[in-house]
Formats: structure tokens, sequence, C-alpha cells
């Protein structure tokens, strides 16, 4: 064997050596208790502030947000200044001055505990999972908004949702999302449910409104017209 490759050999082995030493070496620290495994759900709870005896979670004028279940209402904290929130009695107001069509989308979470009614003014969210959310009962009130159930990067399973939108607000079910119960009102606004799976459907609509459902949902529903007054 020449040289330059005794060499090379030599280093290749080394470096070996060195990562499994570092292995075994972080390894030991995290069995002691040095180190802990991040945990997202953890480290998202202690950016949030709480507040009490909450029984309408307002929403307006807010873009991109992202509304999980959880056991308190709670806002997580924001640092660019765009969001605003106060708790008025029994209602959590949250408002935002950033604009939709620039950079200012508010990036923050919210959470909403089980019977505590969503409300949402001219935004836009998105509903995903949270750790204790299955099962989980919610009711929801659009007007000028749009929000999406996503079980798109983990299958997402909700009891009872009950939904009333109005004013072209649009709702809709994206990946793996799973409903027992889905009672919807629609007022010149749309719902699309994609690939996931309902366990029975009633939409009561008005004949301005849109409604987007594959045939194995379409089986489920049962779709009330709103006559005119």
């Amino acid at each position: 064997m020449k040289k330059s490759d005794k060499l090379l050999l030599g280093g290749f082995l080394a470096g070996l050596l060195l990562i499994s030493a570092l292995h075994i070496t972080l390894y030991a620290k995290y069995k002691a208790g040095n180190y802990t495994l991040y945990n997202e759900q953890e480290n998202l709870a202690s950016a949030m502030q709480s507040f009490p005896n909450i029984m309408v979670v307002s929403v307006r004028n807010v873009y991109g947000a992202t509304v999980r279940l959880g056991d308190a209402a709670a806002v997580e904290k924001d640092n660019d200044g765009h969001l605003h929130y106060v708790q008025k009695g029994d209602t959590l107001l949250i408002t935002s001055n950033a604009n939709q069509n620039s950079d200012g989308w508010n990036d923050v979470n919210i959470n909403l505990p089980q019977n505590v009614m969503l409300s949402a003014f001219n935004s836009s969210l998105f509903f995903r999972r949270s750790k204790n959310s299955t099962g989980r009962n919610c009711a929801i009130r659009l007007h000028k908004s749009s929000l999406t159930f996503s079980g798109t990067e983990t299958p997402f399973r909700l009891g009872g949702v009950n939904i009333v939108a109005s004013d072209s607000s649009a709702v809709s079910f994206r990946g793996n999302m799973q409903v027992d119960n889905l009672d919807v009102k629609l007022s010149n606004s749309s719902i699309e449910y994609e690939d996931g799976d309902v366990g029975r459907i009633t939409i009561q609509t008005d004949s301005a409104s849109r409604i987007s459902l594959k045939a194995k949902h379409l089986t489920k529903a049962s779709i009330i017209p709103i006559v005119s007054q």
C-alpha cells in the first residue's frame, strides 16, 4: 500500500473513532439527565400567554395564524408588534395591523379550549392537530374569512365540528382529516372536503354558496337548502 493511501486510511479511521466517541459521550450525558429531548409542544407552551374564563376567541384581521385545541385560551406572545390581544369579559379579542399582502403575516399560534367558540372576521387561519386534540369538539363562526383544517402533516381527527360561514368565507379540509360529525351553515360561502374521512355531514346552504365534496362524502351528506324569505 502506498504511503499516501495509508495516510488517507489512517485519517478516515481516526475520524470514525472520534465520531463514535462523541456519540457515546452524548448518549451517556443524555442517560445521566444532562440533556433532554426537544419537545415542540412543551416549548410552544412556554411562549404562550393564557387567559382565564374565556367563552369566545374573537380574531379580527389576522392572516396566517395557526389554531390548535388546548386546555386554556392562549395566544403566542408576539415580538414584532403586529398582533394585539386583550380580554374583554369572557371574550379574548385578537387583532392585527399586518397587511395580508405584505410580509407581515401573523405566523403565531392560538389555543382554543373545547366548548369555546372561535369567531373570525376578515382573517385567514389554519387549524392544526395538537397533542390532546383527538376527538374534541369545536364551534366556529366565520365572516369574510378562510379556515383550513390541515391533516397533511399528521392525521387529524375531531369529534363534532359546527361551522357557520358567511359573506364570502371559505372552509376547507386538507389531507387526512377525520371528522365524526360535521354541521355547516353556508351563506354566500364555500366548503371543500378532500381525501380524509367523515362520519356524518349536514350542510345548510343558500343558492350563492358552493359545495365541493368527493363522492364518498356525498353519500353521507344531508344538504338542506336555505330558502330566502
